[in-house]
This record gives C-alpha cells, structure tokens and sequence, in this order.
C-alpha cells in the first residue's frame, strides 16, 4: 500500500482522515512503496481498515454493494450466452504484489548465481524475448532493484489477468533455465523454489511456478515443471 497525503506521515494521513465528511480515494496499480520503517505494508492495511469502518459507521462511506446479475442474451441460435463471460478478468493488487515480489526474488537469485552485473543485463533480455511472446509484457522492465516497474500504470487496466499470468510463467521458466547450464536442471529448480521462499505456493496457485516432483521430500506432492 501507498499512501500519499499532505498531512505528514501516512499514520497522520489516516487519523486525519477519520473527520472527513467528503473525500475521493484513488487506487493506482502497479505502484510499489516500501517504508523502511516498517516491516510489512500490512499495518498500513490495518489502519486503512479501520478508518473505513469509522466512517461506514458515522454514515460517511457504505459499503460496496454486490454487484447486478449479469444480463443474459438470446441470439438467433437459441444459444443463451452471458455477457460477463467476455470481459476480461484484471490482475488484483496482492496478485500484481506477488508477481513483483516473485520476480525481485528471482532476480536476486540469478545475481547470486552469475553477479550482479551479468544477471540484470540477462534479466533485461529475457523480458524482451518474453514481450515478443507475450505482448501483455509490453511496458514493463527490470530496475536494478530487481522489481518490476510499470511504465504506464494504467496498462494494467487493459491487459487481462490471464495474459499477464501466461507472460510471468514464462518469465519465470525462462530465468530457472537460464540458471540450468551453470548448475544442471534439478540444482536451478531448487534455487527458484528457495529463492520464492513462503510465497512459491501462492505463485504455484497462480499458475506462474510448478513444483517439480524431482526436487521435492518423499511424499509431497509436485507437478512437472513449467515448459511453456
């Protein structure tokens, strides 16, 4: 989370807004803060949470209300279909948060590996070979952080979740092969699965890693890896 205000910190930003009577939140995607001073952008979360359920409380704010039944059409056919299906799912923000995530993992992994140096400029050449795949990769690049940046935020309103998560798999298979010469295919698995450390099921239920059974304690279940 990225708070912005006028009032000093972003605690001062949230206990300010606790009196407002009027106000418009805006959520950008693609955008990555990190405070030094704190240990997890969850506490900002928290204290957001809280704010919204003061002023739903006061009558200021309601709460979302469900969203109408999609309308159903009948075509020439007699085929009934659902016009809901055709819109394209976006990629939520914890979703977006962890691809990021994955990827400076992996990054680091990578420099680990062949330096700092010659890990950023493979980096940078696997994502244009992957945007040549993927266009849903078009726009974003590596900074020397190792994170992944957005050049124009709004493109994650247009691109699906879909696209995005085929082009991150990807990315991904494409760096644990580039690893695969230098230490052989089963050490370059293992050196993603601890490079992605507590979040590698969370990508795993992505759809972005797999799990090779190969590389997993007796009696753990595994899938093939990614081949693209």
């Amino acid at each position: 989370m990225h708070i912005v205000g006028t009032r000093g910190d972003a605690r001062a930003t949230l206990d300010d807004m606790r009196g407002w009577s009027q106000a418009t939140i805006r959520f950008e995607r693609g955008i990555i803060a990190i405070d030094p001073n704190l240990n997890s952008s969850s506490i900002y979360e928290q204290w957001l949470a809280d704010v919204i359920a003061q002023l739903q409380a006061r009558g200021v704010i309601a709460p979302l209300s469900p969203p109408p039944r999609p309308r159903l059409r009948v075509v020439e056919s007699h085929l009934v279909t659902n016009e809901a299906t055709h819109a394209a799912q976006l990629i939520t923000p914890l979703e977006w948060n962890l691809l990021v995530e994955g990827t400076r993992r992996v990054s680091l992994a990578v420099a680990h590996l062949v330096g700092p140096r010659e890990a950023m400029s493979a980096l940078r050449d696997i994502l244009d070979d992957c945007i040549d795949g993927f266009p849903a990769l078009e726009g974003l690049q590596i900074a020397p952080s190792g994170y992944v940046q957005v050049i124009d935020s709004s493109q994650l309103d247009r691109v699906s979740r879909a696209e995005l998560l085929e082009g991150f798999a990807a990315l991904f298979w494409i760096c644990q092969h580039f690893c695969a010469p230098i230490i052989g295919d089963e050490d370059a698995h293992r050196l993603m699965l601890q490079a992605l450390g507590d979040i590698s099921p969370s990508l795993v239920s992505l759809g972005v890693f797999s799990l090779a059974n190969h590389v997993l304690p007796e009696g753990q279940p595994g899938h093939d890896v990614y081949r693209g």
